[in-house]
């Protein structure tokens, strides 16, 4: 079976990252949705060129997931590959190494030789760890892979010279590699809770789509698949703590029709590639980068099941913030967009396993020797209710004046002066939305 080739769009993002090589840079930040087939582009158009031409090349990622589908892409293009990752066997003289980010920064005196080093999701750059691996590879190219190029904390992604842009989400949509998303939010952002239980919106609006919900936290999660199974609609929660085994089965009986959705925090933000997934619910704010990859999980085109789009239950509304997931954004490298908005205090925490009490917005227990994921007890979600309407039909302006109202209310109540936060919130809406050029 002849293995399929790539796009003109694909190809495009290539040759834009081979003329920033040519002029000079070392290090490039690649750009493109989710969906456009990033780690596909760089197996075929990358690594094995590369390693076609006798020179080393080092994959990296932070998720077990990626690095084994990112294995399994290359050995099928025969290529010889070795995994890096703790508890697995090594093959050291392969010309290709597949590496766990973790595992790499705990070997730091012994690195893989690399002429080309390649690093998935590579907004999280801001890490010491990449950074301390990243050092060891001042010879060789890099190049990041990214569908939000920003930290999320307002600091520029400096360790890349360069940031090219693949195609936008609308282009992918236009060539069917994407569906269109279908977006219903409350008629204002609520500052707390949600606009309607998640397990009465999934019941009541999507009970024959295929589901990921994201959580505020990981017992709110547990209780949400707990209640939805008792409805009859299977759900699993998927979380930092479960195995790479587990998360394939539940994605074998996701694709079966076993399960019918999935709920979690995080966990589902990245390197989990379902297109069966139909719909995304989000019960948080959350930050650029949450928003895209959280919605992204549904927008994968999947011909098998005649999948026309993807229902977005904006339980928060934060598109008001956010903007539709599929409008054309500006990318850069200097921090400018994606800061976490600021959270407010954490109550006391009480760890599901050891039962000890901390403070602070952990996800981890604390207490030596526990280390438990799960930390949160379930608190019931703050449902204030508002009109829940679809927010693709509404107005640039009607958006615009939303998002500002959005702004100037969260910088009001952080205690901001009126004038001060007037003015923040006009420029963001500017700059969001009648600012669209892409930095290439």
């Amino acid at each position: 079976m002849t293995a399929p080739s790539l796009r003109r769009d694909q190809l495009a993002l290539l040759h834009l990252v081979q003329a920033a090589y040519r002029d000079g840079a070392r290090s490039v930040c690649a750009q493109a949705p989710t969906g456009f087939g990033k780690t596909f582009v760089v197996a075929r158009g990358v690594i094995a060129p590369t390693a076609a031409k006798g020179r080393r090349v080092l994959f990296v990622a932070d998720l077990e997931e990626i690095l084994d589908d990112t294995a399994e892409r290359l050995r099928a293009l025969g290529l010889d590959v070795g995994v890096i990752k703790a508890g697995r066997a090594s093959c050291p003289t392969a010309p290709v190494q597949v590496a766990s980010l973790q595992t790499l920064a705990r070997r730091l005196d012994a690195l893989p030789p690399a002429d080309r080093v390649i690093l998935d999701e590579c907004h999280i750059a801001a890490a010491r760890t990449v950074r301390d691996v990243l050092g060891h590879y001042r010879e060789a190219l890099v190049m990041g892979l990214t569908a939000t190029p920003s930290r999320g904390d307002g600091q520029p992604l400096d360790e890349f010279e360069r940031l090219v842009c693949g195609p936008s989400m609308r282009e992918l949509i236009a060539i069917g590699a994407l569906v269109p998303p279908r977006v219903l939010a409350p008629d204002r952002v609520l500052d707390k809770g949600v606009c309607e239980d998640p397990v009465e919106a999934v019941l009541a609006r999507a009970h024959d789509r295929r589901c990921c919900i994201f959580a505020p936290d990981g017992a709110s999660a547990a209780d949400i698949a707990e209640r939805l199974t008792a409805q009859g609609h299977a759900t699993v929660a998927v979380l930092d703590g479960m195995g790479r085994e587990a998360r394939r089965q539940v994605r074998a009986r996701l694709d079966a029709g076993e399960v019918r959705s999935l709920v979690t925090v995080r966990a589902l933000q990245k390197g989990f590639d379902a297109p069966v997934l139909d719909c995304a619910v989000l019960c948080t704010l959350g930050s650029i980068v949450g928003y895209l990859q959280s919605i992204g999980r549904a927008l994968r085109s999947h011909p098998a099941t005649g999948k026309q789009d993807a229902l977005v239950l904006d339980l928060r509304g934060a598109v008001w913030v956010h903007g539709l997931p599929e409008e054309d954004r500006v990318w850069t490298l200097d921090g400018s967009q994606g800061r976490t908005r600021e959270a407010p205090a954490e109550s006391l925490r009480r760890c599901s396993a050891c039962h000890a009490i901390f403070s602070g917005a952990k996800t981890r227990c604390p207490r030596e020797g526990c280390g438990a994921v799960l930390v949160a007890h379930a608190r019931g979600l703050r449902v204030q209710r508002a009109a829940m309407i679809e927010a693709s039909g509404a107005s640039v302006e009607d958006r615009a004046q939303r998002y500002h109202d959005a702004i100037r209310d969260r910088l009001l109540k952080a205690g901001k002066p009126a004038h001060v936060a007037a003015r923040v919130a006009h420029e963001a809406v500017v700059k969001k939305f009648y600012t669209t050029k892409e930095v290439a």
